[in-house]
């Protein structure tokens, strides 16, 4: 399908030939018409510049438009205080990955994980301070997980972490890692540094589940968890 660029050049170009060839006919030597179709030429050659830098400008709108899609579309999926994904987001990988496995008998596992008391740092520091925590708690996070691994902020100082390709065992390593790599940092978000701990529960996805069942029992593992005494992984039942 020809392009408006297409067509204002083979208009240009018929325009232009048939310009030359009227203008070296001898016929119309001393016509009392062509100065007037000489200057209706220059009219139309300043239209068709004109134009031309419309088109441009209506190219450049478009790629600006399109950005502005791709960045308005990342921005309701990207938490803004941590960088991961948000709720939207992960639920639909998460949906896709089950999806996945489901069609090529593959694994994939969840992590629902919780800072412990969390609510202290908050009542003793400030929510700036807290807030500060919880990027700080997000980077522990991603450095303790794969490229192919997604980790998202579900909400306050709760995150899920979706596994692909990975069994149960795999999952409960992965959310020991976390749990020991929390406790073992301090937040020097503040003088002295801020400690906590995370409580996580671990669920592996079964085809006979949907996704909110799925995350149901990644949740209920992780309440046992707080029950249990906190800083502890546990396996949903």
């Amino acid at each position: 399908m020809a392009t408006d660029r297409d067509l204002i050049d083979s208009l240009e170009a018929l325009e232009s030939d048939r310009f030359q060839q009227l203008m070296a006919d001898e016929r119309f030597k001393g016509n009392p018409l062509l100065p007037e179709f000489q200057q209706l030429h220059e009219l139309y050659r300043t239209l068709a510049q004109r134009s031309e830098r419309m088109i441009k400008e209506k190219a450049y709108l478009q790629t600006q438009l399109a950005n502005m899609n791709r960045s308005l579309d990342l921005a309701t999926r990207i938490d803004p205080m941590t960088g991961l994904a948000n709720r939207r987001a992960i639920m639909e990988m998460i949906e896709q990955e089950f999806s996945r496995a489901s069609r090529h008998q593959r694994y994939a596992s969840i992590i629902m994980a919780d800072l412990d008391y969390f609510k202290k740092v908050n009542d003793t520091h400030g929510f700036n301070t807290g807030d500060d925590v919880l990027v700080e708690v997000s980077r522990v996070l991603r450095g303790c997980l794969r490229n192919e691994d997604i980790c998202s902020r579900w909400g306050g100082e709760e995150f899920l972490v979706l596994l692909p390709e990975t069994q149960i065992d795999g999952a409960l390593a992965v959310a020991n890692k976390i749990r020991e790599s929390v406790a073992m940092t301090e937040f020097k978000v503040n003088r002295p540094g801020i400690q906590l701990t995370i409580s996580l529960g671990v669920c592996e996805y079964k085809p006979e589940q949907n996704i909110f069942e799925a995350i149901s029992r990644a949740d209920q593992a992780l309440f046992q968890a707080k029950l249990a005494g906190r800083n502890r992984a546990i396996v949903a039942a």
